[in-house]
């Protein structure tokens, strides 16, 4: 800041005149910083639109496809008469409606070894060296005792080695009188894990096997099994069997309709809170000239409309006149409230489910048939029925009321894939060999609401040029950048404009103080005149 000159001769508060001048000065500044603010309210509600739009991504993400649509739950009945579990059962998305008659007569073990020496203290030098070797599925490790190790000394060894295998140290005396034993156990149960130790010629430990490494052994509806883990994975698909006892029993998958309901609801409670934070953004009160950040906004009419129309309008490919085909949620008993919420009638929803599974899941996934075994499709992908066709060793696909063309998809290793940028993108078909050239029966592809609303949420969060958020907030942020520049450019300006102001004001006193001389001069000689002609 320039010197202060309040009126030492004039009178005038030259400070606050000039403050009064610069703040008119200084609006085009506030203006913009006004716009910064609201660029950066815009920018929150981006984010927190984003943050939402990704939850209904992961919320789709568990309906749209036929494996994870699917949820099925296992239960197993023991034969045991003593009504103790023999096994735990967990069932996966792409397990199958079945029953299996289970008998385990052995468990899965891993080796263990426990040293007979009694010593009472694990800390106390064991007066003796050497080399335990310890073999693990054929693989021999070395572990050197040393002079003054403790039992405690050779545990760690033991665990810091390579060998896998687990080392403890154990009190099987009493507090008063300890007996400390060193346990050595095997990671892996099964006997290709077997554990072997070689005692020390030169050491005074003395090992004893107290367990085998042996494999688990069952039977599945009467053929044997022999497994190197407790956890079997890899016996009926996506199943986990967990063995805890010996005995028999069956075990029973059927579909998990409340775990269904569940994920539809989680849907639906999603994209409730989309639509409402969308509605709220888009909410104006004319009382209070009160309106949402993105009030108007194009990109969020955009997300509005296309996710609304993804879970009310009709399944893209599937004949919505067919009576026995489901074209519409609504017909499964989901709908939209009054006030734009998508609501789940349970009891609607689940005799669906249990009456018309197939046609009530194809609501939400992409699914096909006809000519070619279907593998996928995404929401890129327009829904309809096509017609087929080979031509010069190419699977060609029209859409039957389309504008006519045929499309070519790109084939390999028995797989023909639709092209990008094409109504068939994202489409996948397993077609094996491909015959002779010449027409072949129609596909029928359609693309379920879940699948849409999970392409339209990933286009939308997309981090990159194709993403729309992506794009909002690079304008943000181009015009937040051209503010700043703005503002700075001002105030350099209206730093010398209000350096100008104080020059000139400074130039007034000045001015004035000449005058006031001069004024003083005038009246002193005007004095002395009157003073000599009297």
């Amino acid at each position: 800041m320039g010197l202060s000159v309040d009126g030492l001769l004039s009178g005038l508060d030259t400070t606050s005149i000039i403050a009064q001048l610069m703040a008119l000065e200084r609006r085009p500044v506030q203006l913009k910083e006004l716009e910064q603010a609201t660029l950066a309210d815009k920018r929150t509600a981006w984010q927190e639109i984003n943050t939402k739009l990704l939850a209904l991504e992961t919320a789709s993400q568990k309906l749209n496809t036929a494996g994870e649509f699917n949820s099925y739950s296992g239960v197993f009945n023991s034969n045991n008469s003593s009504g103790g579990s023999v096994l735990s059962v967990t069932a996966g998305s792409s397990a199958s409606q079945g029953s299996y008659d289970i008998v385990v007569s052995q468990l899965a073990t891993a080796e263990k070894y426990v040293t007979t020496n009694s010593i009472s203290d694990n800390t106390a030098d064991l007066g003796t060296s050497g080399t335990i070797r310890i073999n693990v599925g054929g693989t021999d490790y070395d572990i050197t005792v040393a002079s003054g190790d403790s039992l405690n000394d050779v545990k760690t060894a033991i665990n810091a080695s390579a060998a896998s295998v687990n080392a403890t140290v154990i009190n099987a005396g009493t507090s008063t009188s300890p007996d400390y034993k060193l346990v050595i156990t095997g990671d892996s149960s099964g006997s290709a894990n077997a554990v072997t130790i070689t005692e020390p010629v030169d050491t005074s430990l003395v090992f004893s096997n107290t367990q085998d490494a042996q494999d688990a052994t069952l039977t599945l509806d009467g053929i044997s099994i022999t497994k190197d883990s407790n956890t079997v994975t890899d016996l009926i698909t996506d199943v986990t069997l967990s063995l805890e006892t010996i005995g028999s029993g069956a075990v029973t998958f059927s579909t998990d309709y409340s775990g269904i309901i569940s994920n539809v609801q989680g849907f639906a409670d999603a994209y409730n809170e989309v639509m409402d934070y969308i509605k709220k953004e888009f909410t104006y009160n004319p009382d209070l000239n009160e309106k949402g950040t993105l009030f108007g906004n194009n990109s969020l009419r955009t997300i509005q409309d296309q996710l609304r129309a993804a879970v009310t309008g009709s399944i893209s490919g599937i004949d919505s006149t067919d009576s026995s085909q489901l074209a519409f949620l609504s017909q499964a008993g989901i709908s939209t409230d009054e006030l734009s919420q998508l609501v789940i009638d349970q009891s609607k929803f689940t005799d669906a489910l249990k009456d018309m599974f197939t046609e009530t899941r194809a609501l939400f996934t992409s699914s096909g048939s006809g000519a070619y075994t279907f593998v996928s499709a995404t929401g890129s992908t327009q829904g309809g029925t096509y017609n087929t066709q080979i031509s010069g060793g190419e699977l060609q696909l029209q859409l039957v009321g389309g504008d006519g063309a045929w499309l070519s998809m790109d084939t390999s290793a028995g797989y023909a894939t639709g092209q990008t940028d094409t109504i068939l993108e994202g489409l996948i078909l397993e077609v094996g060999t491909l015959g002779a050239d010449g027409t072949g029966s129609q596909m029928r592809i359609a693309v379920g609401a879940a699948e849409k609303v999970s392409f339209f949420t990933a286009t939308f969060t997309e981090y990159s040029s194709s993403g729309l958020i992506f794009n909002e907030n690079d304008s943000i942020d181009k015009r937040d950048k051209e503010l700043r520049k703005q503002i700075e450019d001002l105030e350099v300006r209206l730093a010398k404009k209000e350096e100008d102001l104080r020059s000139k004001f400074v130039n007034l006193e000045v001015l004035l103080s000449k005058l006031t001389s001069q004024q003083s001069y005038l009246d002193s000689q005007l004095s002395n005149l009157s003073k000599g002609w009297g």
